[in-house]
């Protein structure tokens, strides 16, 4: 039996659905991508009992995703003990993907322990109760790049389908930016922001269907950062006018909107919201031009308190070692 496994991951980004509480065709759906960090890494190891190390709120969750594993295996077997090890995590409702990437990570680690070294991650996310609304973060755990959710089937709760996966320009960068001690929908909050929300109009899903279709998949296949850019942010603020009410704005936070505007202003154009939020993601020709939006930025005393990191495409899967 293996003695160790680690598993390594990235963040993901969710640019908004296709389709959200739509009465005919897929459900939900969405488009979004992978980036490198923030992004865990977790050790685990069969034990002689369960020890779930580091982060004491993650910890929690990490037990509580070992079990649903056991109790989906539904194995007469002598019960096998886990040490899982957390050494760097996602932030929590900041709109990056963390309880997916973590629930996979552990669902991965545990199969390769376990000798299943070609689980699904289809599977693995059933194990662990992810994708129920989005699966643009189970198919980022495991191939990583710009990806689109066809959405499940209106008459069965699947799993939704991936329909297109384009690598992100290496050299493109991304900057997340955060506000601080603010949180994005979650949990119950957002169950029940989906219940109140109104079915979006086929008109909305079609115009956000033609963007993604006709701008942005093709300006990524052609590595056109400016078109890119003006699809991200058509996209993004369709999506956020959409959800306004549930959010308090077409962004979650009004600082962030600030922002939002004053980059325009100076001419950047390729900002979207994440989720929920409230992090804000914006898109680089390269690393200096991200380097300077975090120096213009991040000394002002407006945005000084914001976290600001620089962040690279991500266009593979999770490393399991």
């Amino acid at each position: 039996m293996t003695q160790q496994v680690t598993i390594t991951t990235g963040a993901r980004l969710h640019f908004g659905p296709l389709a959200a509480a739509g009465t005919s065709g897929g459900k939900f759906g969405g488009v979004g991508m992978m980036i490198s960090a923030p992004g865990y890494s977790l050790t685990s190891r069969v034990a002689e009992r369960d020890s779930f190390t580091g982060n004491e709120t993650i910890a929690a969750r990490v037990a509580e995703f070992v079990d649903r594993i056991r109790a989906a295996s539904n194995s007469t077997e002598t019960v096998t003990r886990y040490s899982v090890e957390i050494h760097s995590t996602i932030p929590a409702h900041s709109g990056l993907g963390s309880g997916t990437q973590l629930g996979l990570a552990v669902a991965r680690a545990l199969s390769v322990l376990a000798k299943e070294h070609d689980v699904p991650v289809e599977k693995l996310a059933r194990r662990v109760g992810r994708g129920l609304r989005s699966a643009i973060g189970l198919y980022g755990f495991e191939q990583g790049g710009f990806l689109i959710d066809g959405g499940r089937a209106a008459t069965k709760d699947e799993i939704g389908t991936l329909v297109a996966r384009i690598e992100v320009p290496s050299d493109w960068r991304l900057v997340l930016v955060s506000p601080p001690q603010s949180v994005g929908l979650s949990g119950e909050a957002e169950q029940r922001a989906f219940s109140k929300q109104p079915p979006m109009s086929s008109a909305l899903t079609g115009d956000l269907c033609r963007i993604v279709l006709m701008d942005w998949m093709p300006a990524l296949i052609e590595a056109d950062f400016a078109r890119t850019s003006s699809a991200m942010y058509d996209f993004g603020l369709r999506v956020g006018r959409f959800f306004e009410a549930a959010q308090g704005g077409v962004f979650a936070h009004p600082r962030m909107a600030r922002l939002v505007e004053v980059l325009r202003a100076r001419g950047v154009s390729g900002i979207a919201q994440s989720s929920w939020g409230p992090t804000l993601a914006i898109l680089c020709a390269n690393q200096p031009s991200a380097t300077q939006i975090v120096s213009d930025f991040a000394r002002t005393s407006e945005w000084s308190d914001c976290e600001f990191l620089v962040v690279e495409p991500l266009n593979r899967g999770a490393v399991v070692a």
